[in-house]
């Protein structure tokens, strides 16, 4: 597909995990380029998405990195559209990180704002954020350390930085018309809206694109629905064959762990990782040797969890030195981010999303063209057999 002017895209998200699950969602007209870090190019990409690793970060220094993100990128935010990735559960701060955005002036003139997911079951009702029908603040979400308030006001978790206007259900459900003269109407402040269903989210998604200025910000669901008003959508893809499938599980989720143990129940060889190091890889080296699948997992006690992230990759990276697998599966922002700082690729591009809240993309590793496909998930997403369904048995 030839892509148009209309389809030049720029994701700004908080964590890895985040940057790939929306990113892969406007593949349609090439692959997009991931920027993860220093040694990442991806220049050269109609859509890229950027990872500023800022959501455990205090709110100044988030807004730093923001500013930093803005000025790196000169001229390419006022060339297309730019979404703000935000976490479907709005952890970290994202409205400082949005007001530092907006600060930057042209091509932002306000901010259309929607965390929900309704395929994850995550909506935002009368200004309320609601997970499987329960308050954010109430859920299991809330036990997460980068989960700051307790609350499930969407106007108290974006606050810090620009007014928050609530945008309600019934202006939603008005059409797209109205919300864009509301958009209009609220320039400077973030206009934070409910939805429940997608087509709320493709209401808001064409509202945001007849108001110029306005800067899109979301979870994966309102990118999905921003993706298809532009035609940036791609169709489904398919995991690469064979069933030689390393799995790095770093999230402490209870649906990460679910997933973990169903892998586990089936055998699957396991590399243990903590805030101290890493298990012996043998066993792992030696089932994808044999065309299996093998693990390697965070202990489930909490921890430091930039040293456990530390120490997951360095597993990983030291199987990925005495063993090729098929394909690389890693759950957790702060895993895959750690992971890529490991591995230290030329360049990272996503090619589309096998399901929802999954990224599959290519690493390239090194000059000679050396490359490993990784797919990527956020810890909170999927049933206890998302991975063992998706990656087709891995024993």
């Amino acid at each position: 597909m030839v892509a148009t002017a209309s389809q030049v895209v720029t994701i700004i998200a908080d964590d890895l995990t985040g940057a790939c699950d929306t990113g892969c969602l406007f593949a349609g007209p090439g692959p997009v380029g991931v920027l993860a870090a220093p040694a990442l190019t991806a220049a050269d990409s109609c859509v890229i998405t950027i990872d500023t690793e800022s959501r455990a970060l205090p709110p100044r220094e988030a807004a730093a990195a923001i500013h930093a993100v803005a000025r790196h990128l000169g001229e390419r935010l006022a060339q297309g559209r730019v979404f703000k990735k935000i976490d479907s559960t709005l952890r970290g701060v994202a409205g400082v990180e949005l007001t530092a955005l907006l600060e930057h002036g042209p091509p932002f003139t306000g901010a259309l704002v929607c965390p929900a997911f309704p395929a994850q079951r995550r909506v935002v009702r009368h200004g309320r954020l609601l997970v499987d029908s329960v308050p954010v603040h109430e859920s299991a979400i809330a036990r997460d350390p980068a989960f700051r308030v307790a609350t499930s006001d969407v106007a108290a978790l974006l606050a810090g930085g620009a007014a928050v206007i609530p945008l309600g259900l019934d202006d939603v459900r008005a059409g797209a018309e109205k919300v864009a003269h509301l958009l209009e109407r609220h320039r400077g402040a973030l206009v934070a809206a409910d939805a429940e269903t997608d087509t709320d989210l493709a209401t808001l998604a064409e509202a945001a694109l007849a108001a110029p200025g306005t800067l899109i910000a979301g979870s994966a669901g309102l990118g999905r629905a921003l993706s298809r008003a532009l035609g940036c959508e791609p169709p489904a893809v398919a995991l690469p064959p064979g069933r030689a499938r390393l799995v790095v599980v770093g999230s402490l989720h209870p649906a990460s762990r679910a997933q973990l143990d169903a892998l586990l129940a089936a055998g699957v060889p396991l590399v243990i990782a903590d805030a101290r190091g890493h298990g012996d890889p043998a066993a792992a080296v030696a089932a994808l040797a044999a065309g299996r699948g093998a693990l390697v997992a965070s202990a489930a006690a909490p921890a430091d969890r930039e040293a456990v992230a530390r120490h997951l990759a360095a597993a990983a990276a030291d199987i990925l030195e005495r063993a090729t697998p098929d394909l690389v599966a890693v759950t957790g922002g702060d895993t895959a981010y750690a992971l890529i700082r490991a591995l230290r690729p030329r360049r990272f591009d996503l090619v589309g999303a096998p399901a929802d809240g999954l990224a599959l993309g290519r690493l390239v590793l090194d000059s000679d063209g050396r490359s490993l496909s990784l797919l990527t998930k956020a810890g909170g997403f999927g049933a206890a057999d998302l991975l063992a369904t998706l990656l087709g048995g891995t024993s």
